[in-house]
């Protein structure tokens, strides 16, 4: 649901756990091309994100949220609008995709909670798939590699 909107956010320089809003043509960018990755640096098992506030205009989206194929064990993922109502609460493993559909109000800021079942460090990457206005034919769960 709310983890979509990460797909508008960088990481900045100082903090890893800190992110910063991209310009808003980067993020109609990530909608058109149906999505991209989101990435969250795990330490010993837990890591977490949030975004500065972000102009979201009342925008609905959705489509899913999967975690690479290639991780091992189980995530907690947590997401909320701190800014709206919107929240998402999921148990997955490598692979499982979870569906969303969220509008957001005016503006959003999301907090982003991961916990893995192995109390180790890693960096967990997640797809975040849109369903775009093009109806391309593009499963939004199936993850695009690469150049997209």
């Amino acid at each position: 649901m709310l983890v979509l909107l990460l797909l508008s956010f960088v990481a900045s320089g100082a903090r890893p756990d800190v992110l910063r809003a991209q310009s808003l043509l980067d993020l109609l960018r990530s909608i058109e091309r149906g999505g991209g990755w989101v990435t969250i640096p795990i330490e010993k098992g837990k890591g977490t994100l949030v975004s500065d506030p972000l102009p979201t205009g009342g925008l609905t989206l959705s489509g899913c949220l999967q975690v690479y194929a290639g991780t091992s064990g189980r995530w907690e993922l947590r997401a909320k609008d701190t800014l709206g109502e919107g929240h998402l609460e999921a148990t997955v493993g490598g692979g499982e995709t979870v569906p969303f559909r969220y509008r957001t109000g005016s503006r959003a800021q999301i907090r982003v909670e991961a916990r893995w079942s192995e109390p180790r460090d890693t960096t967990l990457f997640v797809w975040v798939g849109l369903e775009t206005a093009r109806r391309d034919g593009r499963d939004p769960c199936t993850p695009v590699y690469g150049g997209g």
